[in-house]
């Protein structure tokens, strides 16, 4: 199957664009798209008075498309297919009735990205999925910074970026039970490591001297630990970022169901009555509010799965239904303040907040797609939007080829030696990152599971394939920025344990789906 010519179909057809703005009254989200796979169209103003619309179109050659339009939000289905990669710049001008171009409605500069060239014409992969996964559990658990868990009795702060503490070690505790589950010989202790980590962060989570008693810390700041300049866990060392404790809740219950211990249940359902006690009537959290009086520290709310996770798995635990009738309600915010606006906010720890599609991620997007399309396969019309959003996701976070050029000020090299295909992480670190990569290659198998189209899953396979290439084949490390020459070399302060491991559980389940 040439996989390549459908996909090239799919990109210049109007009416699978994610572009749609103006569409059934649909917003222009791709103000501020730095890339664009898709056919697309941009808002320009109407010139009254005007009968048609010339566009000018250069390319990075400084070779000029025209072509007219009875709008100014018209598609670039004339000539979107002829340009090649690189800066394009779009210009838009007003003609009257004797063809005279009296007025500009607009300019703008836009990369055209690379489209997919199907599987066969990428590089193969290095090795198995499954093989990849495994290494990669295996290479935490062998890491001197995790083994030392055992013998110290805590983890180590000398993990890269330990400060991110809820986040970094509940990555490596969720390693731990899924490498329990593969390797029987290293079961007990993989166990033991989880465990050591869960008791570190339930010791060292707020008390009862705060307005968030039990509830674990987002940031664990400690000013050695803090590289010159990097401001964000400083000035939050007292906050908690709401998506986090719904991440740590979900990791106690997988490790109480693997452990048997009923204290993880304890401590996940004081995080669960935390969440019942402060969700706000629309039905969200303050995406960032303060451990000393609980009051919100911004007027973002969030937007994040995790949280609808947790309480998915609070519901399964107790049998109680209130959980999901609180996951119903965060449910039912989420597709109205990003769903139907597409206004898919990055919401990071340790970035700043964003105004309305200023910074765009793709993480909550992907799990979006991997919701509807678990609980609505049946449903034309619904179906119809994840695909959507899975372009929209494909449109602004994959690279299949080269890189725009917007390189982030404080990265090391230039993009020439960046690696794709891969998933960049948002807008304003818009750099291929592994576990960037890995929910886009579980949203392309969980839409395919759902609709069957096999393009779906080569372009899924075509992301994990780059994984295997980036992975450390001796010994099992996944690096997390792949934006250095030697980024498979060794661990250094850029890698993220939560994002190999997050990288690994994804790897997993597509060898799992393949049969591997």
């Amino acid at each position: 199957m040439d996989y390549a010519r459908i996909a090239l179909e799919e990109y210049m057809d109007e009416a699978k664009s994610p572009h749609f703005g103006g569409r059934n009254g649909k917003p222009y989200w791709d103000i501020n798209a730095p890339q664009c796979i898709y056919n697309p169209a941009f808002v320009f103003p109407k010139i009254i008075g005007a009968k048609e619309y010339r566009y000018t179109v250069t390319d990075c050659n400084g070779k000029e498309y025209t072509f007219m339009a009875d709008r100014p939000n018209a598609y670039l289905t004339p000539v979107w297919d002829k340009l090649p990669t690189g800066m394009v710049t779009i210009k838009v001008e007003a003609q009257d009735e004797w063809k005279r171009e009296y007025h500009l409605s607009g300019i703008r500069r836009i990369f055209k990205a690379d489209f997919f060239p199907g599987r066969n014409n990428l590089p193969k992969r290095a090795c198995s999925y499954r093989e990849c996964a495994t290494k990669a559990l295996s290479f935490v658990f062998n890491e001197p910074k995790v083994q030392s868990w055992l013998t110290d009795g805590e983890p180590s702060r000398e993990l890269p970026v330990f400060y991110f503490v809820s986040k970094i070690v509940g990555g490596v505790i969720n390693g731990m039970i899924d490498y329990a589950k593969l390797s029987s010989e290293n079961a007990e202790k993989a166990l033991q490591i989880a465990k050591i980590g869960a008791d570190f962060l339930i010791k060292y989570s707020y008390g009862d001297d705060t307005a968030v008693p039990g509830i674990p810390r987002t940031y664990m700041y400690e000013s050695n630990e803090i590289n010159e300049g990097d401001s964000i866990p400083e000035q939050r060392k007292f906050m908690v970022m709401n998506i986090y404790p719904a991440m740590t809740g979900e990791m106690y219950l997988d490790l109480a169901e693997s452990t048997g211990e009923s204290k993880y249940i304890d401590a996940a359902m004081v995080i669960a009555e935390f969440y019942k006690k402060t969700v706000c009537p629309n039905g969200s959290w303050p995406l960032l509010i303060s451990a000393k009086t609980g009051e919100p520290q911004s007027d973002k709310y969030c937007v994040s799965f995790a949280i609808s996770r947790f309480l998915r798995a609070v519901a399964k635990t107790t049998g109680d239904k209130c959980w999901l009738e609180l996951d119903k309600k965060y449910f039912e915010y989420i597709k109205e303040f990003s769903f139907k606006t597409y206004d898919w906010q990055a919401q990071f720890e340790d970035s700043e907040e964003s105004t309305n599609y200023s910074n765009m991620s793709h993480f909550p997007a992907n799990d979006m797609i991997s919701y509807l399309a678990s609980n609505y396969a049946g449903d034309e019309s619904i179906m119809s939007d994840a695909e959507t959003l899975m372009r929209f996701v494909e449109d602004q976070f994959v690279v299949w080829g080269k890189f725009a050029p917007y390189i982030p000020i404080n990265t090391p090299e230039n993009a020439d030696c960046w690696y794709s295909p891969a998933g960049l992480e948002q807008y304003n670190w818009y750099v291929p990152i592994d576990s960037s990569t890995a929910p886009i290659i579980s949203a392309f198998l969980t839409l395919h599971k759902a609709n069957k189209d096999p393009l779906l899953l080569e372009k899924a396979c075509a992301l994990a394939d780059s994984v295997t290439r980036m992975q450390n084949f001796e010994t099992g490390m996944i690096p997390t920025h792949w934006i250095f020459k030697d980024c498979m070399k060794e661990m250094d302060g850029w890698f993220w344990f939560n994002c190999h491991l997050m990288t690994a559980r994804a790897m997993m389940n597509l060898a799992d789906f393949l049969g591997e």
